[in-house]
């Protein structure tokens, strides 16, 4: 069963910017916004956070919800505890958490797995240390006019996540594309790709030499 993202916010725009930029790294997922209030004001609305979990839970996914603020939070809450369905919340940094969920479920990964992506989010923000002993490293020439960005980083964290050991490009986690994207890789520069899993890395510079996207 695949799992569909509802993202909750006080604004309209935000959720559908967000679910925008979702959509670039992983257009198959289905994501729903319930942003602002009914009356198109600033705000959360009951009725449409479980129009759009609803929606997605009769279609046959499993529902994960992302909020921004507080309040957003509590709504989320009262709408999980009567629907009837494979449902779960995670308290995360709204972007962040959304991206790496989106990711997660591109990959066929299932509710729980896709919320504990959603959850690693949060080593964006924290600097990563690589145990260097031992492992195989490549480096490769970025060929996608973007860069690692975007859908380039989502493919890659995708081919990270197949690997038998832990990936780093540039000494951060592949599976993170927030964290590759932090890197601002252009085309054209040359990274380094690391990993015990040798066969991995070689995979992954062809990719990267060949074009992610």
């Amino acid at each position: 069963m695949s799992v569909g993202l509802v993202l909750v916010s006080h604004s309209a725009e935000l959720a559908q910017g967000l679910q925008t930029l979702a959509k670039q790294m992983a257009p198959d997922v289905p994501i729903r916004c319930a942003g602002g209030t009914a009356e198109k004001g600033i705000g959360t609305s009951y009725d449409l956070i479980e129009s759009a979990a609803q929606e997605l839970l009769d279609l046959g996914h499993q529902v994960l919800f992302l909020s921004d603020l507080g309040s957003a939070t509590m709504t989320v809450e009262m709408v999980i505890e009567l629907l009837d369905g494979s449902v779960r919340f995670v308290d995360v940094p709204f972007v962040e958490g959304t991206i790496a969920a989106a990711v997660a479920a591109a990959q066929g990964d299932e509710l729980d797995q896709v919320a504990e992506a959603a959850l690693a989010a949060i080593k964006s923000f924290v600097e990563v240390e690589v145990e260097s002993g031992g492992d195989y490293s490549r480096e490769a020439v970025v060929a996608d006019a973007a860069g690692l960005h975007a859908r380039p980083a989502a493919a890659l964290a995708v081919l990270a996540s197949q690997a038998e050991s832990d990936v780093f490009i540039n000494d951060v986690d592949a599976e993170s594309p927030l964290m590759v994207m932090g890197l601002g890789i252009k085309q054209n520069d040359t990274v380094t790709i690391t990993s015990s899993d040798a066969a991995a890395v070689d995979r992954i510079a062809k990719a990267i030499e060949e074009g992610l996207d």
